[in-house]
């Protein structure tokens, strides 16, 4: 049986930000003409890649990917994202991670993600938003003083490139602002019914602070490096009252 893809989304090259971490800038419509930016990361380990919040690409960036190494894990941390993930694992033959119930988009998971279960990067460690409407999680990672990679929980943004005018102003409108933050409109869909919005997920932030890490990169915005912590810790505490005792 055919099955039509969804073709590649505009994106830039492969781009190194770390150590055998690599990052993609790609976009993503939220509607007809609302366009922002959306981030692959590319994590290398030995002679193997594991994909973060996969992006299609051209089929040029595609083999330069391959020259990077095997891959050989996909793994989706958020509910609405996972538009590639199925051209992914049909076509590379990888093990595709996602928690339980993320399941907007096919495909099924090889590996279940769990906190406190396997990880496909040896001394790495997910942790679940685990009062969240919607499936949700975050990968640490230990290498080069601790990453934290995220989907759309955290946001960290320093200019809007890769969005076009109206998704500029659609985010601006939903509250976001330069630098590190709780993205809001994530933090109102993720709130359960009846949940207080003032302390739901309050204890997930909490347990992500433990977490000793200097860079950061979300599926949206830009790569933060060195002071990743200090500006989750800051971004957490303006929403949840007494968080900044854990920074």
């Amino acid at each position: 049986m055919r099955i039509d893809y969804p073709p590649p989304q505009p994106h830039g090259e492969i781009r190194r930000l770390l150590p055998d971490f690599f990052c993609v800038p790609g976009t993503t419509k939220l509607a007809p003409a609302t366009v922002i930016n959306c981030n692959m990361g590319i994590v290398r380990w030995g002679d193997e890649l594991i994909l973060v919040n996969p992006l299609r690409l051209r089929p040029q960036q595609e083999e330069k990917l391959q020259d990077l190494g095997k891959v050989r894990h996909a793994v989706r941390l958020g509910y609405y994202h996972g538009r590639d993930d199925l051209y992914y694992r049909d076509h590379f033959n990888l093990t595709f991670w996602r928690q339980a119930g993320s399941d907007f988009y096919p495909p099924t998971a090889d590996r279940l993600l769990r906190e406190g279960g396997d990880c496909p990067v040896p001394g790495g460690r997910f942790v679940e938003f685990s009062q969240s409407r919607y499936p949700e999680a975050i990968l640490w990672l230990p290498h080069n003083g601790g990453l934290l990679l995220c989907c759309d929980a955290l946001q960290y943004w320093q200019s809007w490139r890769g969005c076009n005018w109206f998704g500029r102003n659609l985010l601006r409108f939903g509250g976001f602002r330069r630098g590190m933050q709780v993205a809001p409109t994530w933090r109102t869909r993720m709130t359960p019914e009846g949940c207080d919005p003032q302390h739901c997920m309050e204890d997930d932030f909490q347990r992500l602070l433990q977490l000793p890490f200097l860079h950061f990169m979300g599926a949206h915005g830009e790569f933060c490096a060195d002071k990743a912590h200090e500006e989750v810790a800051g971004a957490v505490a303006r929403v949840y009252s007494g968080l900044d005792r854990a920074a």
